[in-house]
């Protein structure tokens, strides 16, 4: 038994799931004013890297994809690798799980992303590699930058690795 309206509603929250992840991660860090500024640098930054990376790889989409609101995929977006909703979801989920230290909100983002991750490949956009490269890169970005948020704009040098943390002094 299927419920289209269901599969619809699914999917629209999959396809804008990088907006919706980002708008809820804002009102997050609103008290946290100096985690929302660095978020704010940390996607634009991922989000940068995407663009070089999708320029560089030049992988294309997978073929027949089916188009949610009438998208339009030329020029650079043309490109499939990595996913640009993979690895912004990721880049969000992530960053805000080192920040926030919430499990509710990282299962709560874990399902948007998990929605995201479908809806794109179920719509042929992207390959699971693709995907799998986005979410990866997305994650990695916002562990950096967590790390260099931690160590220069809070002081804080535990997170350094020890053979630098010596080197501090």
């Amino acid at each position: 038994m299927t419920f289209p309206f269901i599969e619809y509603q699914r999917d629209m929250i999959g396809f804008f799931g990088p907006i919706i992840l980002f708008v809820i991660a804002c009102v997050r860090f609103i008290p946290r004013p100096r985690y929302l500024w660095t978020y704010l640098l940390v996607f634009s930054t991922s989000m940068g890297i995407n663009h070089l990376l999708k320029d560089w790889i030049r992988e294309p989409r997978p073929d027949g994809g089916i188009s949610m609101v009438g998208e339009d995929y030329s020029g650079y977006f043309q490109y499939g690798m990595p996913s640009s909703h993979a690895q912004s979801v990721f880049n969000t989920l992530t960053y805000s799980y080192l920040a926030l230290r919430s499990v509710g909100w990282l299962i709560f983002d874990l399902f948007i992303a998990s929605l995201t991750l479908y809806q794109r490949w179920y719509y042929r956009r992207h390959t699971i590699k693709q995907l799998a490269v986005g979410a990866f890169v997305g994650s990695c970005v916002a562990i950096l930058a967590y790390v260099i948020v931690q160590v220069w704009v809070f002081h804080d040098i535990s997170y350094l690795p020890p053979f630098l943390n010596s080197y501090t002094d």
